[in-house]
């Protein structure tokens, strides 16, 4: 990895980048490593800085202070102490004796090493925290607006009230949830899944962040609401998202046995409701969700089509490189 003195970080800056990372979940080391690797090199001085400077720690030590920085500023990374420590002394941000028995911080990139006099664990962990309870907030915020708007908008028929809440309503959540995947450069594609009327989980695109290439909204989703729920079955569940699921996703719903399945665009390369195959027409399978399509199907076709358009465009002018994937399929 590269240090690069005339391109040094401030305090301010360093804070900034570890709580855009932070708006992950379960991201690994090695996905950070790409491009020119600063994050990486980010992510470990964080780790490192908890490290008491100038001070030999033991060995069980060294791992308290790594499980500390994995239940706070770490808290988005998909790895454990050990792990982490090994990355952290094969690149030279922590220092081991000679005998394997004592660690202690090493010497940080010179682009980080101004900041770094700047910083504590302690102004890590509270920034992310804080970023972390505000997004909470927002997302909260917005889905509260959007049911009081439903609410508002209930039918009353003689004196009776309709207790139904809107397909539409659940799907401008799922593009909320889009929107979640686009700031941070994944393909736009947002789920929800509901239960009783209720939202139960949300999920959004991850698969780059993640380096995982499950991590569908419907995906995410899914794994939100078992483990919400304590249980692998979601039979009396609705999934809303904003694209027609791949046989992928169509697979895990079935698994989950959701019995109802919302969606808004059409997938004509990988739709697994109708556009390129129908798993939940086929016969030979023994469950069969419920599918209805086209529900706000403009606004979250739209959305995609700017993203993928913005990223031609980033390409074109440079932004991107010449390779970078467009997301769209067709590379």
């Amino acid at each position: 990895m590269n240090e690069n003195a005339t391109n040094a970080l401030s305090a301010g800056g360093w804070l900034e980048r570890l709580t855009q990372l932070a708006t992950r979940q379960h991201v690994h080391l090695s996905s950070l490593s790409q491009k020119d690797g600063r994050d990486l090199e980010l992510v470990l001085a964080s780790a490192a800085l908890h490290f008491p400077a100038q001070q030999l720690l033991t060995e069980p030590q060294a791992n308290e202070v790594l499980k500390g920085f994995l239940a706070g500023a770490g808290s988005f990374l998909d790895t454990d102490h050990v792990e982490l420590r090994r990355w952290l002394v094969d690149f030279g941000f922590v220092g081991r004796s000679d005998y394997g028995a004592d660690y202690r911080r090493g010497a940080l990139p010179e682009w980080l090493r101004g900041a770094a006099e700047q910083l504590s664990a302690h102004a890590l962990a509270e920034a992310v925290l804080s970023a972390t309870h505000t997004r909470a907030a927002e997302r909260e915020a917005r889905k509260q607006a959007w049911l009081a708007k439903a609410a508002q908008a209930v039918e009353v028929t003689e004196g009776v009230v309709a207790t139904r809440v809107d397909d539409e309503m659940f799907m401008r959540l799922a593009l909320d949830q889009a929107h979640n995947a686009w700031a941070l450069g994944e393909v736009p594609v947002g789920a929800v899944i509901v239960k009783d009327g209720q939202v139960l989980a949300t999920g959004f695109n991850q698969p780059i962040g993640n380096a995982d290439p499950t991590a569908h909204a419907e995906i995410q989703a899914i794994r939100a609401a078992a483990e919400m729920l304590g249980n692998y079955r979601l039979s009396h569940c609705e999934l809303y998202v904003t694209l027609e699921p791949c046989a992928m996703c169509a697979g895990a719903i079935q698994h989950a046995r959701i019995r109802r399945v919302v969606f808004g665009a059409n997938d004509p390369k990988t739709g697994a409701c109708g556009s390129v195959v129908d798993l939940f027409a086929e016969a030979k399978l023994n469950h069969h969700a419920t599918v209805r399509a086209g529900v706000l199907a403009d606004e979250c076709g739209a959305l995609l089509s700017r993203f993928f358009a913005e990223r031609r465009e980033l390409r074109r002018g440079g932004s991107l490189p010449a390779d970078a994937e467009i997301g769209d399929g067709t590379e």
